[in-house]
């Protein structure tokens, strides 16, 4: 039988065309761990890096979002390395790909990966001391972040705050039987009652995961300050309990967005002096998020690599409350935001954010407030960086116990702890940082800084003016260590006020265990 040769042609080309349009998968996985200390022949870093459990294996494919086979997808590369860098026990992590030709046909059919991470030094005293004007905050306590190198967290704390003192046992698994299931739970017993919560969530791991749930519950019994001009004039006696269960399911999932569906039913009971508030609560919301992440060091962590996502996120959400869901009271609950990523260039930018929220009883809004704000960074050079905050802040009908204060331990610096409450505030903070060494001794790394910040809280039935504006200047020393799991530094503050308060000094000092943006 004769076959004409065009025949062959109208098979064969659709055939070679499919098996060269077929995409790679993914190949081998390596993983490679590296120790706290590069020893360089140094005895006590050697000595070290023998006491430290490095992180296990298995941990950090736990954290990956492929495996060998899988389709390649370079969005969930990226997102694994974030993931993994967000590990509070490992002070970096890259992900690497190359691309092989198994078959020598010139075009890749597989992608090898090799993970590459480096461990955090996790076991350490807790000590933070913090001078906040004539106002001493202290802890003691011992943490270890990553127990036989599995990346679980126990800590114990003994801590004076400027309202209570807290002994704390808290335990954090961020892999519970090896899944990527949460489990956090506390234990707290304060001067004026206690504390307790038990929360087990799965989150949303990529903008490509389809669902979420959380689980969780706790109760607390304490006394809330209320402040006027610095002062403590009372004290109310707050009483509550609480309990979550949320499951949130991706409707629109795509390389750079995702829409995501969320359902809850919230219980909150509230004891506040005489006052008593309780709703059960049936909830959905709805959330947008888009990506577009940037990589950038010496900004709040010095050396330590830092991921900001200047896409965008916005979110709705509607609570119906009633009787029949558990409360006492007929309640409605509505809740909003929207953060949005101004880019000018990767290290020059401005993170815009809104947020509204509160509820309605009756015919009247309770505990209203909405909020707007700006976040600004620009880097001139790698080592430097400049950044802005502004934010406002306006309440309505607020719960007796929330009270909008500004002072040195809120941002205001040069103005003592709670100087000035209200319903309605507003901050504006402009700091330059200047990164001076790195990894001293690879202890330390060193920065200053030099601020103005201007701000006020007004009363209610005061109107806003910017007249009323307080303004301060000053230095800071910065110092952080990124080999040690700390809260990315200490900041030790020092701020004049250009407007000074009478009978209250114009020079107050403070430290703090952040620096954060």
């Amino acid at each position: 039988m004769h076959v004409h040769p065009l025949l062959f042609v109208l098979v064969l080309v659709p055939v070679a065309a499919q098996a060269q349009s077929t995409p790679p998968v993914i190949g081998e996985i390596e993983v490679v761990s590296h120790e706290v200390f590069e020893t360089g022949g140094t005895a006590p870093y050697r000595f070290a890096n023998r006491l430290h459990v490095r992180t296990r294996e298995r941990v950090v494919r736990n954290d990956l979002l492929f495996e060998s086979g899988d389709p390649v997808d370079y969005e969930l590369i990226a997102q694994s390395e974030r993931n993994l860098r967000g590990l509070p026990f490992l002070r970096d992590a890259r992900l690497e790909t190359t691309e092989v030709d198994s078959d020598g046909d010139g075009a890749a059919d597989r992608v090898d990966v090799r993970v590459t991470t480096w461990d955090r030094w996790t076991l350490s005293p807790r000590v933070d001391f913090q001078q906040v004007e004539d106002r001493t905050i202290w802890e003691l306590g011992a943490s270890e972040k990553n127990v036989l190198g599995f990346g679980k967290a126990i800590t114990y704390s003994h801590r004076q705050n400027l309202d209570r003192t807290i002994d704390r046992l808290t335990y954090d698994d961020q892999q519970l039987f090896h899944t990527n299931v949460n489990l956090t739970g506390t234990l707290s017993q304060l001067s004026d009652g206690y504390d307790r919560l038990l929360i087990v969530d799965r989150p949303f791991l990529s903008l490509r995961d389809p669902w979420t749930y959380t689980m969780g519950a706790g109760g607390f019994r304490r006394t809330d300050p209320i402040v006027e001009h610095g002062v403590e004039v009372d004290r109310l006696r707050h009483r509550g309990r609480w309990s979550d269960l949320a499951v949130g399911r991706a409707i629109v999932r795509r390389d750079t967005h995702a829409i995501r569906l969320i359902g809850a039913h919230r219980f909150r009971s509230d004891h506040v002096g005489a006052e008593r508030r309780e709703f059960g609560i049936a909830e959905v919301g709805l959330q947008a998020v888009s990506h577009r992440f940037v990589r950038l060091t010496h900004v709040n962590q010095f050396e330590r690599t830092e991921d900001f996502n200047l896409g965008t996120e916005t979110h709705v959400t509607l609570g119906l409350a009633s009787e029949a869901l558990g409360g006492a009271a007929r309640a409605t609950f509505l809740a909003g935001g929207h953060q949005h990523g101004v880019v000018f260039r990767d290290d020059h930018f401005v993170i815009l954010n809104a947020a509204v929220g509160g509820r309605r009883e009756g015919a009247s809004w309770r505990n209203l407030s909405a909020s707007a704000g700006a976040r600004y960074l620009l880097k001139p050079s790698p080592r430097t960086a400049l950044i802005g905050r502004l934010d406002y802040v306006h309440g309505h009908r607020l719960d007796p116990e929330v009270q909008l204060r500004l002072g040195i331990e809120s941002g205001l610096r040069g103005y003592p702890v709670r100087q000035f409450t209200g319903n309605r505030s507003l901050l504006l903070s402009i700091e330059e940082r200047w990164f001076v060494a790195d990894d001293v001794w690879q202890l330390l790394s060193l920065g200053v800084a030099g601020f103005f910040d201007s701000g006020f809280v007004w009363p209610d039935g005061q109107p806003v003016r910017v007249g009323d504006l307080r303004s301060a200047i000053g230095v800071s020393l910065l110092v952080g260590s990124h080999r040690l799991a700390a809260r990315g530094g200490v900041r030790f503050d020092l701020g004049l006020a250009l407007n000074p308060v009478d009978g209250v000094k114009r020079w107050v000092g403070a430290a703090f265990s952040d620096i954060g943006f």
